[in-house]
């Protein structure tokens, strides 16, 4: 058995526009399944295998400066958005299901002047433990993939900023991480290979947590 197939395989991919999303998206074609690349999650919809959700809305600011509207903002595109997806996605997947969400690593350490989307992605890594726990009973996983600094993420740090430039110090591997080298782990995620994996989140970071 190939735990890298995925030949069968209907996967809606919510966020195919960033770098990870479409990244995705291509390793799921690879893979062999028929991936359908949406905006929102119908309720109504086609009945899917695997959900997988790469929506990204970076804010870096002291908490002095995140007004409400910056604030609202990151929250809803980083959390809202996963939550309403996952939401929409209970009553249309098929058991075995998988849901496989992309975030930060942040989530787990935060950074100063990233407070507003630490504590989003935050709320991101636990969400997907809980919902592991309710989806548990009806064969569907549900599990995240925390990105570190990859190879996009140029336009993010601001070189005057030690905070910032300790992300890319503190890599272990000394480069930045590819977008292509996220897609095998969705994969793996979303095939049989994983049917006793669930509630995790799969660090990819170049050893940037094990450094911090």
């Amino acid at each position: 058995m190939d735990h890298f197939e995925l030949d069968g395989c209907r996967a809606l991919l919510l966020g195919a526009g960033s770098p990870a999303g479409g990244a995705i998206a291509d390793a799921y074609r690879e893979a062999g399944a028929e991936v359908v690349e949406v905006d929102r999650i119908d309720p109504a919809a086609e009945p899917f295998d695997v959900l997988a959700i790469a929506r990204d809305a970076f804010e870096a600011q002291p908490i002095a400066d995140v007004d409400d509207q910056a604030l609202g903002k990151v929250m809803a595109t980083n959390f809202g958005e996963v939550f309403a997806a996952v939401r929409a996605a209970r009553g249309v997947i098929r058991n075995p299901g998988r849901i496989v969400i992309v975030t930060s690593v942040l989530g787990e350490r935060g950074l100063a002047n990233c407070t507003a989307y630490a504590a989003a992605q935050g709320a991101v890594h636990n969400f997907i433990r809980a919902a592991a726990q309710e989806f548990a009973p009806a064969g569907i996983s549900v599990n995240g993939i925390a990105l570190g600094w990859m190879d996009w993420m140029d336009d993010r740090i601001d070189p005057t900023d030690p905070e910032a430039a300790r992300a890319v110090r503190f890599t272990i591997l000394k480069r930045a991480g590819a977008a292509a080298e996220i897609g095998p782990l969705a994969v793996w995620l979303s095939g049989s290979g994983a049917g006793f994996v669930t509630g995790q989140i799969f660090t990819a970071d170049g050893g940037l947590t094990a450094h911090l």
